[in-house]
């Protein structure tokens, strides 16, 4: 997917900030004239309230006179005086909501006098009736506000008719607004995920670009580690080529000497020291040269390294520690690289900060994974340093941190736990198919690390190594025959 140019983007970012903005006023504006018509359509039924309130309150006047006068009712009487306080009231009303109209306020003018007329007319037969007056006269009232009341339903109706049409136009007008608004609130629902799939599109791009350059600088790293193994190789091999030889020529002409007559005491006492001398440059460049690079890991591969490794700690640390690994274990150089340098770094942290005096180490292998638990019963890890590591929020120290990063190179997991007592460092290292053809699918055979005085590989012990120190660093305590053959 093509990557939208920073420029596109911020274009992009204000129209659509600016178009946000017009939609806000207009959807504001449509709000207002909605709310405006819907106020004056409800402002129209009750203007036709008020006219059927008028017309209901004329009837009933008139409705109960004739109950009062005609046949004597009091609760006609009561009717007529209820309906006739409440007509000035409602013409009042009717009056105020038709004043927006000016055709309605006519209409409104002319209903007045006969409204008036009316009352007045009502209230002379009510007073007649208390007085006795005749049925006759009665009858003539009652025709003169039949005429009259006939005249005020025609004005009401016209009131209403006009009223209707008004009521009309206004619902149109709320209408118009009312879809208004609504085609305002799509197009800027339509905007606003217009550009949060953009924003969300440009992100997952980002994103990927980030996890590439993450995975580039994973394997910059590694090609790093990669070079530095190579490096301390030609360094170990030149030391064993080089320095190595002059220790021996030295030592070898050291040796003649020493068995020659001596002038003198003294010389032979110089003769020794350089002698012991020799001796111990050449353990400390073999014990360099092992630190640099273990070549017992490419002459006999990660289970036998592993053994001499864990042999050669346990002599010279005297931590008990125990191993247990398939026996014909077999890996590819950089996964055996990896579980060396961690496994001689782990031995290294026990003997270091643990005080424990024993250790287990346990290597198992399945098609899927290679798992390397190393484990001590010493006074384990502060809960805070845990989080930490886990979360990497603080630094681990180099160990860790050297060793979580190459893990990670080979895609593994590096877990340390400490469960109440001692400390356990995990080591996941997943196999992909094309690494599951490499890992030999014999069944497991589980040694136990032996005392390294007994402990040979293949009948053989490595010649020029015989210990190892509590950092995992080779030593050389004597040389023999085929030492030397190695050297010249």
């Amino acid at each position: 997917m093509q990557r939208i140019s920073e420029r596109t983007l911020w274009y992009l970012t204000g129209f659509t900030l600016t178009s946000l903005v017009l939609i806000a006023a207009a959807i504001t504006h449509f709000t207002s004239s909605y709310a405006a018509s819907v106020h004056w359509v409800s402002h129209s039924h009750q203007v036709e309230t008020a006219i059927e309130e008028l017309r209901s309150e004329l009837f009933s006047a008139e409705n109960g006179r004739l109950h009062y006068v005609f046949s004597n009712q009091e609760q006609g009487l009561e009717q007529y005086r209820t309906a006739a306080d409440a007509l000035p009231g409602s013409i009042a009303r009717l009056r105020a909501l038709t004043a927006d109209d000016p055709a309605q306020q006519s209409l409104v003018a002319a209903l007045t006098p006969l409204i008036d007329q009316q009352l007045k007319l009502l209230r002379t037969s009510v007073e007649m009736a208390n007085q006795g007056g005749s049925v006759e006269l009665q009858e003539e009232f009652s025709r003169t506000g039949r005429d009259l009341a006939t005249d005020a339903f025609a004005k009401l109706a016209a009131l209403r008719s006009e009223e209707a049409k008004v009521l009309s136009m206004r619902k149109v007008v709320s209408e118009k607004t009312y879809r208004a608004q609504k085609t305002a609130l799509f197009l800027s629902f339509a905007l606003i995920l217009l550009f949060t799939i953009l924003n969300f599109t440009e992100l997952m791009v980002q994103l990927r670009e980030r996890q590439n350059a993450e995975q580039v600088v994973r394997r910059l790293s590694g090609r790093i580690l990669q070079v530095q193994d190579e490096e301390r190789r030609k360094l170990a091999r030149d030391l064993h080529d080089g320095i190595g030889q002059l220790f021996i020529a030295l030592k070898m002409g050291l040796n003649h000497a020493a068995r020659s007559d001596a002038q003198s005491l003294n010389d032979s006492t110089i003769f020794a020291e350089c002698l012991q001398m020799v001796d111990e440059g050449l353990s400390q460049t073999r014990t360099l040269s092992y630190l640099l690079h273990p070549p017992m890991l490419d002459e006999v591969g990660f289970p036998a390294a592993a053994r001499w490794l864990v042999d050669g700690f346990s002599e010279r640390s005297k931590i008990d520690v125990t191993l247990e690994i398939p026996k014909n274990l077999k890996l590819p150089r950089e996964l055996e690289l990896t579980l060396f340098r961690v496994l001689q770094e782990g031995l290294t942290n026990v003997h270091r900060h643990s005080g424990s005096p024993k250790a287990e180490v346990v290597v198992t292998a399945t098609p899927q994974a290679i798992v390397m638990t190393i484990r001590d019963y010493g006074k384990g890890i502060p809960e805070e340093s845990l989080q930490n590591f886990r979360t990497s929020k603080a630094p681990t120290g180099v160990g860790l941190a050297g060793m979580r990063g190459r893990v990670a190179e080979v895609d593994g997991i590096l877990d340390l736990e400490s469960p109440g007592h001692g400390t356990v460092l995990r080591v996941t290292i997943p196999l992909t198919n094309a690494l599951q053809t490499v890992v030999s699918v014999n069944p497991p055979r589980l040694d136990t690390a032996q005392p390294a005085e007994n402990h040979e590989h293949n009948g053989v012990k490595p010649a020029g190594f015989d210990s190892c120190p509590e950092d995992g660093i080779a030593s050389a305590d004597h040389l023999n025959g085929s030492t030397i053959d190695r050297f010249k």
